[in-house]
């Protein structure tokens, strides 16, 4: 399976990314749900006021691109390995009615798939090599731009290695600098150790300077050098509530909010483990502020990952993709909310201060996009398709254009025409849709139908943007 990165509705770890093809467990909670009345399945699409934070040209562009593909790196290493190849593929995709593709540029490993004097390629996987003078993202712009697609580039931000299977990719492994820089993770008894010493994905500590500096100079050197649509934030966030505990944290967040001195106890007094994941058992004294203080990390980091991309290309389409779990989001330290939304007001007192609202980040997003990774389609709540296009307008409050998003290959879907009714609910209620991803379509090993969706989603789509 090719699983895309976030965190279940009660923090535990939901689906990491496809990325180096490592299969996981989907934790969210699925409830087995399909109506046979595709009439009562799809509601009359919602008409939104228009966004008043965006550039008209960048309305007008995703106007004309609602059906965004997404393509990770190493699940589509050989598919899209040279130019022929990427050629047929991108033509299969504009037929079937995609009108522009999010190609992953940077995973999880931190290596690269475009030329980089900075930092280093994949450009050998599961033993395919590409040929030493191929572009990838080059070849993906020149390709998208013969079939009318739209190139949208993302970036694992925080994301510098990987130990796949005891072999270590990435800049924590070789560079002790970044060794030094990396999350902290605490334990279930309350050790703190390296992020790489508990789990096989390196992430860097979001909060060091270093960290940021370096992902920086990444996305400046991304946009400098090649001509992309739009700019995408993945994994621009914390590993999970348990990160980061290091000292440096810790003293940041004591002069952040005024204390005298601060012990992880007096964040989380005890910790638990469910399903697999390390969480809060019993919370303590600077727990709510301690929440407020990790958004407002990521949201500082993204307030400065703007500017650089607008600084360079005043025009680009500046994005970012988050699980669509609003009321559990908070465990990886980011608020996707309007800053003009506060939660502690609207029922989550139990983890929001008053001030938790000012750490909101849609203000600095053109498109966000949601990964509304559930089968079941009607009903209140974050864990139906209904209740999180609800509630991401709730919370966006028309401060981005937002699209949902279906993940085709994981989702466990009761049948065929479940999965067509989430896309049509997604394409009627939202500006537009992220298919998540290109394998599960092309691969049918890597679906539960067993088939090349191409047809299927070609039909589906048609019938989705009618009315729209």
């Amino acid at each position: 399976m090719y699983l895309k990165s976030d965190y279940s509705q009660t923090g535990i770890f939901l689906v990491m990314k496809i990325l180096f093809y490592i299969t996981s467990l989907l934790l969210f909670p699925l409830v087995v749900f399909s109506c046979n009345n595709k009439n009562s399945t799809i509601l009359p699409p919602v008409t939104d006021p228009t966004t008043t934070n965006v550039d008209t040209s960048i309305v007008r562009m995703f106007n004309n691109t609602p059906v965004i593909l997404w393509m990770e790196a190493a699940a589509n290493f050989s598919r899209l390995g040279t130019a022929d190849r990427m050629a047929a593929i991108f033509q299969k995709i504009a037929d079937m009615g995609v009108k522009g593709v999010v190609v992953d540029v940077k995973g999880i490993s931190g290596l690269v798939s475009y030329n980089s004097t900075i930092a280093g390629q994949l450009k050998t996987w599961n033993g395919y090599t590409q040929a030493p003078d191929f572009d990838y993202l080059q070849n993906v712009i020149t390709e998208a731009k013969k079939k009318g697609l739209k190139v949208f580039a993302s970036m694992s931000v925080f994301g510098e290695g990987l130990n796949y299977g005891g072999t270590k990719y990435g800049k924590v492994f070789s560079d002790t600098a970044f060794a030094n820089i990396q999350s902290q993770v605490i334990s279930v008894s309350g050790d703190v150790k390296k992020i790489t010493d508990v789990y096989a994905y390196g992430m860097l500590n979001a909060l060091q300077p270093a960290a940021q500096n370096y992902e920086l100079s990444l996305i400046k050197e991304l946009i400098t050098n090649y001509n992309i649509d739009g700019f995408v934030l993945d994994y621009c966030r914390y590993y999970d509530i348990c990160a980061d505990f290091s000292d440096y944290s810790l003293n940041a967040f004591k002069t952040w909010a005024g204390l005298a001195s601060v012990k992880t106890t007096d964040i989380v007094q005890s910790w638990k483990e469910s399903n697999g994941a390390v969480v809060p058992g019993v919370t303590g004294t600077y727990y709510k502020k301690w929440l407020e203080f990790r958004a407002q990390s990521i949201h500082d980091f993204i307030s400065k990952a703007r500017s650089a991309a607008k600084a360079i290309k005043p025009k680009i389409a500046f994005c970012s993709y988050s699980g669509a779990w609003y009321d559990s989001y908070y465990y990886v330290g980011v608020n996707w909310a309007s800053n003009k939304y506060d939660p502690s007001t609207n029922g989550y007192s139990s983890w929001a201060t008053s001030t938790y609202k000012n750490t909101g980040i849609a203000e600095f997003l053109d498109m966000f996009m949601t990964g509304d990774y559930t089968s079941t389609l009607t009903g209140a709540g974050w864990w139906t398709v209904q209740g999180q296009i609800d509630g991401a307008k709730t919370v966006l409050e028309n401060a981005n254009i937002h699209f949902g998003a279906v993940d085709m290959g994981n989702t466990v879907w009761s049948n065929l025409k479940n999965m067509d009714d989430a896309i049509t609910m997604i394409l009627q209620q939202n500006k537009g849709i992220m298919l998540f991803d290109l394998v599960h379509i092309d691969d049918p090993s890597t679906n539960q139908f067993n088939i090349q969706l191409y047809d299927n989603l070609k039909q589906t789509i048609t019938q989705g943007l009618v009315g729209r």
